[in-house]
This record gives C-alpha cells, sequence and structure tokens, in this order.
C-alpha cells in the first residue's frame, strides 16, 4: 500500500459557544485505504467530516487534501482538490429524475453533452457494480431508502475522487446491500482512492477498513489496525469503560403465562400468509432481507395498512385493524424506523414528544396538568439517561441516540401490550444503543412483548428470544433461543427463496412500459 496521505488533518479544533466539539485532533487516511472514524453521537465524528469538506470553518488546525491546503471556508475547493462526501441524509434532489442527479454530481468537465445524460447515467451505475437495475427517468424520490443511500454514494464518485466521505453509509441498507456496498468501497481502494468511513455498525467497520480512529468527547483516542483489534477492545475504546455484557440479561416476567398477540393467517399489501404468537415478556425478532414484507406486517400490525385477510387478537380481543387509532387503544405501539418523519415532532421539545400519546393520563377535565406531565418526564428523561438542556429542547438538536430513547419514552408512559419495534438502533451510537436495549428490556420484564425487525443479526441474536425469518412476505423459518447467533440468522437468510417481487426492480420503483428515449 502507497503511504502517500490524500487527506491530512492535524492539530484540528472547533467549539460551538460552550461546546468543544474537537479539541487538538489529528487525522489523516492514506491512498489505497479505507479509514474508519467511530465514536458515540456527539463525539465529533460530523464535525471533524464538516471541517474536511470545508463547510466547518475550524478554530485551529490545518487541513490538506493531497498536498494541497484547504481553505477552511471552501467546500467548492475541497471538491476541485479531489474530495467527495456521500451524506447519510442524502443529497438527492427528489424531485429530479436519477439522470439529472449524478449528471449534476459531476465536475462540468467530465460531464457528457446533455442530450446524453441517461446514456452516460446508466453506464457509471453498471461500472459501480452496484447490483442495480437502472431507470435514469425516475425521479429520486421514488426510490426507496435503501437504494436512495446506495446512489448517494453513487453520486459522490461521480466526480472520481482522490478521497471518498462516507457517513454512515449503511444505515438504511440490509445486508445484501451493505455487501454491495462494501464491493464498491474495496473497488476504490484498489483503484488507490482513500475512504473514509464512519458507521456506528463495528462488525461492517472491522470487516471493511484497514485503519480505525476512535473519537471520544471530541478527543482523538488513538488510531487502531482493523486486523488487530476485538468489537469488545473498540467499544471499550468507544464508551471509555470496560464492558462485559453488550445486551442486558432478560429479566423473567412476572405473571402466568399468556398470549399477547395471536396473528393467524394474516395477509397484507406484499406479505402474507404469516401466522405466529407473541407471549407476555417475550422479544421476538423479524430478520430478512430488505423488501420482504418486513415492513408491511409492520404497518398493518400498526393499523396504518388495512389487512386483506386473517385475524388479529391482542389480549384475547379480535381487532380490525383499519385505524391507527383502534391499534393504540387495543395496546399496540409502533417505534418507527424514520425517527424525522414518521416518530417525532421535531420542531417541538422533549416535553411535548414525550406525552402526545398519553395526554389523558396528565390531564384532568379536559385540562393538562403541567406539573405532573413535567415531573413525569423528568423521571423518564433521568431513568433512560437522556441527554437534553431542558424538557422543552427541541428534538431536532438533539443526537440520533438520544432522540431515539425520547420514541421510547413513550412506551413507558402507556403501558402497551405490545410494542413494535422497527429497526429500533438506527443510526444510533453504541452507548445509546445499550441503552435503548435495556429500556425495551425493561418494558417487556413488565409484560409487555415485543416484536423487532432488524437488519443487524448481531442485534437480533443479542436481544430476542427467537427470531422469525421472512422471505417473499413469508415466515419461512424460526429459530429457537438456544440456536440463535449471527451466523444461523444470516444461513436462514441466505437460504431463503429468491427475494425480488415480479414487476419491481432492485431500485423499487415500477419497471417503465414506455420505450428510452432517443439517445
Amino acid at each position: 500500500m502507497t503511504q502517500e496521505l490524500v487527506l491530512e488533518m492535524r492539530g484540528v479544533s472547533r467549539q460551538f459557544g460552550a461546546v468543544r466539539a474537537l479539541t487538538n485532533v489529528d487525522f489523516e487516511c492514506r491512498a489505497g485505504e479505507v479509514h474508519a472514524l467511530v465514536g458515540e453521537n456527539g463525539s465529533g465524528k460530523s464535525t471533524l467530516l464538516g471541517i474536511a469538506s470545508g463547510f466547518v470553518e475550524p478554530d485551529t488546525g490545518e487541513v490538506r487534501i493531497g498536498r494541497a491546503p484547504l481553505r477552511t471556508d471552501s467546500p467548492a475547493q475541497a471538491r476541485k482538490l479531489g474530495l467527495a462526501m456521500a451524506y447519510q441524509d442524502t443529497s438527492l434532489v427528489l424531485a429530479q429524475p436519477v439522470k439529472n442527479n449524478l449528471y449534476l454530481a459531476a465536475p462540468p468537465g467530465q460531464r457528457p453533452p446533455y442530450w446524453r445524460r441517461k446514456k452516460w447515467s446508466r453506464q457509471r451505475l453498471l461500472d459501480l457494480d452496484l447490483d442495480l437495475e437502472l431507470f435514469p427517468d425516475a425521479p429520486a424520490g421514488a426510490l426507496t431508502l435503501a437504494d436512495r443511500q446506495m446512489f448517494e454514494v453513487a453520486k459522490a464518485l461521480a466526480s472520481d475522487p482522490k478521497v471518498l466521505l462516507l457517513d454512515e453509509p449503511t444505515t438504511a441498507l440490509g445486508p445484501d446491500e451493505v455487501d454491495a456496498l462494501h464491493r464498491v468501497v474495496a473497488a476504490c481502494r484498489d483503484r488507490g482512492v482513500g475512504v473514509v468511513y464512519v458507521s456506528h455498525r463495528l462488525p461492517e467497520v472491522l470487516e471493511i477498513a484497514d485503519r480505525i480512529t476512535v473519537l471520544r468527547d471530541g478527543v482523538g483516542q488513538g488510531t487502531f489496525e482493523a486486523a488487530h483489534t476485538t468489537e469488545p477492545e473498540l467499544v471499550e475504546k468507544i464508551v471509555g469503560r470496560p464492558f462485559d455484557a453488550a445486551f442486558p440479561h432478560p429479566e423473567s416476567h412476572v405473571g402466568e403465562p399468556r398470549d399477547v398477540l395471536v396473528v393467524d393467517a394474516l395477509q397484507g399489501q406484499s406479505f402474507g400468509p404469516v401466522t405466529f404468537t407473541l407471549e407476555a415478556g417475550e422479544v421476538v425478532g423479524i430478520a430478512g432481507a430488505e423488501g420482504n414484507g418486513q415492513a408491511q406486517l409492520f404497518d398493518t400490525l400498526a393499523g396504518r395498512t388495512p389487512p386483506r385477510a386473517g385475524q388479529v387478537f391482542c389480549d384475547g380481543e379480535e381487532l380490525a385493524l383499519v385505524s391507527t387509532h383502534e391499534a393504540v387503544g387495543a395496546g399496540i405501539i409502533l417505534l418507527p424506523g424514520d425517527r424525522k418523519g414518521e416518530a417525532l415532532m421535531t420542531v417541538l421539545g422533549v416535553r411535548v414528544n414525550a406525552t402526545i400519546q398519553t395526554l389523558k393520563q396528565v390531564s384532568m377535565f379536559g385540562f393538562l396538568r403541567r406539573r405532573l406531565e413535567r415531573k413525569s418526564v423528568e423521571e423518564l428523561v433521568d431513568r433512560l439517561e437522556i441527554k437534553t438542556p431542558s424538557l422543552e429542547q427541541p428534538v431536532e438538536f438533539l443526537s440520533g441516540g438520544n432522540a431515539q430513547k425520547v420514541s421510547v419514552s413513550r412506551t413507558y408512559l402507556r403501558q402497551p401490550s405490545v410494542i413494535l419495534a422497527y429497526e429500533p438502533t438506527q443510526g444510533v451510537d453504541v452507548g445509546s444503543r445499550f441503552d435503548i436495549y435495556s429500556a425495551l428490556r425493561d418494558r417487556t420484564a413488565e409484560g409487555a412483548a415485543m416484536l423487532v425487525k432488524s437488519s443487524d443479526p448481531i442485534e437480533l441474536s443479542g436481544l430476542c428470544d427467537r427470531v422469525l425469518v421472512m422471505s417473499r412476505g413469508q415466515i419461512i423459518e424460526e429459530i429457537p433461543g438456544d440456536e440463535l447467533d449471527e451466523t444461523r440468522i444470516v444461513e436462514a437468510i441466505v437460504r431463503g427463496p429468491g427475494l425480488s417481487k415480479a414487476g419491481r426492480s432492485p431500485l423499487g420503483v415500477a419497471m417503465p412500459t414506455m420505450g428510452d428515449e432517443a439517445e
């Protein structure tokens, strides 16, 4: 491997008001290496990437791309020097088609004639071997979340960069998409591109990275060779304390065994029939490659999409599931995977978001009892260790982990019978992730049953009592607790039937019925 540095940051510090985001941090990335950057939310990773890409100006320090110094306030110069970045929240123009997004991402000197952009964009994506069946005329907004993330990476590569920054590139991806992305990253490394890889998913980091730098509270904790580092060692460096058990030991539910949720031959959009039962105090996982009916199953159980056939019983009462109001009233609460879009009102504060579904419990004769509401939320903030300057802090300014804890807090106030947790730790840092595991296990210890959909096999094997594997909308296998481990889950997913739906592309958009435009 060449030792040429494509990104060099020395003595970088940055302070926002009273908060020191970074303190004298050194970081470098060599040509032809994958250098991972890890740490909890709030550790300074995003600030460091912002400084490297020219969007954030450091208080002190120097940044070089290649051998050229970067003006500290110039994203345009960073791109000109050869740096590209794929953002976690994507920078796509959703109303514009794929071909236009890719065309705009390329430097003017590397763009084809405007009328050839469709053929050019298709070839660019095929060259990346992303296993995508590209339809350049499809608007970017029609892509699934997973395919938007994959396309964000492809867009960043349109400029043929010397150094590529990937900010949480696998947050919305399933195992197959992660493998495809890692093939692209490996190909970049082979071409001599330096890749800075930011992720909370430590197994992925150890799989793809050559070196790993750890940040904690804005201070560098060292750089380590990935081949000589284990996951427990990495967790300890990130959280700053020994970590003996990643997952909470399940506490036995006190009470007689009973079936809380009974699903019998349930069918809905893109899934079914499925049959399973959840017992009080039980955590059951849903595994499977993305796009095999998991999201639709959760939407139906939450009352968001009415079922087409079958029966659902909660606490012995049959439900029609024609509305979310009915599901919530019966004791079923959904924790959506898209916190910002579906779970939280981000412009409102912690207090409002925590109590929005439980106002009757903190009201009398139709009037809100402010003192009782504040007391209830303060207790939850302490119990869940939610880091917020005040109860009125808008959720949009909290880290991903703390925002998710606010969402989880609702399950304490409402006392549901069934919790539907869809990707409960997506985009959440290591320390907050384990706090959330403990919080969810606390709920089941008090008698709730929980159904968890996760794309992380390690999470499923550590958190769940048993796992159901879905493929093509059906449950194809049940893995009991005494057989649960990462390998067993992955094997069950891989052995499943084919994954594509007829008439749909891997990009999640409808197959075109009209001919291509003239090339």
